[in-house]
């Protein structure tokens, strides 16, 4: 007898069904392929990172960081691949604010300490997304920029219960659906977020490494050319030969 409700294995096996699905999508289109090949290679990134950071408390803290990004990538891409298209874009909101958060301990190391330590009312009051945010621009020169509008899309849509995240729950021109299910043009939107996320999230992670180390300058060197790849592809910002052989030169083990 199946110790499993058998609802539960039922529903396991329609998601394994979409799973597959999924596949054959992301097989008959190369833009779906490039997506999920830049995440791959920044979820290398944060697996070196948490294994070569300085084995200090905050050093500590920053490889936690990496965890959970590598984590949320990959519950993300699950869930995707599985139909469940608006909890995939939940995490992909956390994967904002632990980016910007690894970006932040970039610029301001001396502030991973007091986090660290921080009261739940510390944390809300220093800490939250939207003083992260406002840091971050200020570091970059910018009054405001477009962070808090794409935070808060994934907030509207995913993260908390509205009217106009019920889009998310149905496929096209259809009515919202219970469980998960399988939507193109719903997948493709999921890949190119997680595309876009993951630019931010390797830049964010990849500040932290250490490049003497020669596993990391090779996850580095690979993902700072496949992001040249993909700027030049759905960003419109293209590199020259130039600045690609560059890159080599810089990342190149010595």
């Amino acid at each position: 007898m199946n110790k499993v409700p058998e609802n539960l294995v039922s529903l396991h096996a329609g998601e394994e069904t979409l799973h597959e699905r999924s596949l054959t999508f992301v097989e008959g289109n190369e833009d779906f392929q490039n997506h999920l090949k830049i995440m791959e290679s920044t979820m290398d990134i944060l697996d070196v990172l948490r294994q070569t950071i300085p084995d200090t408390q905050d050093g500590r803290a920053i490889g936690s960081l990496a965890i959970r990004a590598f984590n949320s990538f990959a519950t993300a891409w699950k869930l995707t691949s599985s139909g469940y298209y608006q909890v995939s874009a939940m995490i992909l909101r956390d994967l904002i604010e632990t980016s910007n958060l690894a970006s932040y301990f970039h610029i301001e190391p001396s502030k991973i300490s007091g986090w660290r330590s921080a009261s739940r009312r510390d944390l809300k009051r220093k800490f939250g997304p939207a003083d992260i945010r406002k840091a971050l621009d200020a570091y970059a020169g910018f009054e405001k920029s477009r962070r808090e509008e794409i935070y808060t899309k994934f907030c509207t849509l995913a993260a908390h219960p509205t009217a106009d995240g019920f889009a998310m729950l149905r496929p096209a021109n259809m009515d919202a659906t219970i469980g998960p299910f399988s939507d193109v043009t719903a997948f493709r939107a999921l890949l190119e977020e997680i595309g876009m996320l993951s630019l931010q999230s390797g830049f964010a992670f990849g500040i932290h490494l250490d490049l003497e180390d020669r596993k990391a300058r090779a996850v580095m060197h690979r993902f700072i050319a496949l992001a040249m790849e993909y700027s030049d592809k759905f960003l419109g910002k293209p590199y020259s030969k130039e600045e690609r052989a560059e890159a080599d030169r810089i990342f190149s083990s010595p």
